[in-house]
């Protein structure tokens, strides 16, 4: 599943009842940086660029070869940024790989199946490899490498209640929630009613990792992302042995699950050449 809300640059203020501390929120957890602002406070800003430090072998040259097939995938920017909500309900500028065609129009959420999508885009969102611009917005301190998604305003300001307790924790890059959903895709008849049918399911999961969030517990939700690329070739080649034994003729279906699990072998062999999470 893949969203993707206000394709134009939306002006957002904070959202109305929240407060620059939250009830209950302990003020050594973030640092100001401006009006309408909050930061990840220093030590967990550190770990957090520590991690990536580790991860570079790997983040480096697949998100360099990512915009390069962006750049060369469509006209426009590589870049695509995107409203979100993070730590004590300020907005940000979430950044993202556009994988949508330049000028798109349409729905605010979108399905595997968008037309909007560029040919490269599709597969990028897809598999969420949209998302790695976002260690950009962990060095600046807006996220976390885990915690729970950043969300659209729209979504956070009809779920007051339960973002109050969401955000008093910074946005991560992964969590739960994505562990969970990872390969979820929308219905491709009326997404939105989809996504707000399932979107209870995904906030408890965010309010239980806020609950129960740990250093240790922490580790384990980046070990089990690091293990997904795996994970994606065995449901390929699931994929593509079901549509050969099951619907011979599905040709389009098996190019594309062929495609998918050419980039899937890809991604693991960059990540196995980066000698794992470890450099």
């Amino acid at each position: 599943m893949e969203t993707h809300r206000g394709l134009g640059r939306a002006k957002v203020a904070p959202i109305a009842g929240f407060v620059r501390r939250l009830p209950g929120q302990d003020p050594g957890s973030i640092c100001e940086d401006g009006p309408g602002r909050a930061k990840v406070r220093l030590a967990a800003r550190i770990v957090d660029c520590l991690t990536l430090l580790l991860l570079l072998p790997v983040l480096l040259p697949v998100g360099l070869l990512i915009a390069a097939v962006v750049f060369a995938d469509s006209p426009g920017s590589v870049f695509y940024r995107a409203t979100r909500i993070g730590l004590n309900g300020k907005p940000f500028r979430m950044l993202k790989f556009r994988t949508m065609k330049t000028g798109s129009k349409g729905p605010g959420i979108s399905t595997s199946f968008d037309e909007r999508f560029t040919p490269v885009g599709r597969f990028l969102a897809r598999y969420r490899l949209d998302e790695f611009p976002q260690f950009w917005n962990v060095i600046k301190g807006e996220m976390r490498v885990v915690g729970p998604r950043p969300e659209d305003p729209e979504f956070v300001a009809e779920h007051e209640r339960e973002y109050r307790e969401i955000l008093k924790v910074a946005p991560g890059i992964t969590g739960l929630t994505q562990l969970v959903h990872f390969l979820d895709d929308l219905d491709t008849h009326n997404p939105l009613a989809h996504y707000e049918s399932i979107l209870p399911g995904k906030l408890s999961l965010d309010v239980k990792y806020v609950r129960t969030q740990s250093f240790a517990g922490d580790l384990v939700i980046l070990a089990r992302t690091l293990l997904i690329p795996f994970r994606l070739i065995a449901d390929e080649l699931k994929i593509l042995i079901d549509a050969q034994r099951s619907h011979p003729e599905a040709t389009t279906r098996l190019a594309v699950g062929g495609t998918s699990f050419v980039l899937s072998i890809v991604l693991v062999l960059a990540f196995l050449a980066g000698g794992g999470p470890l450099g």
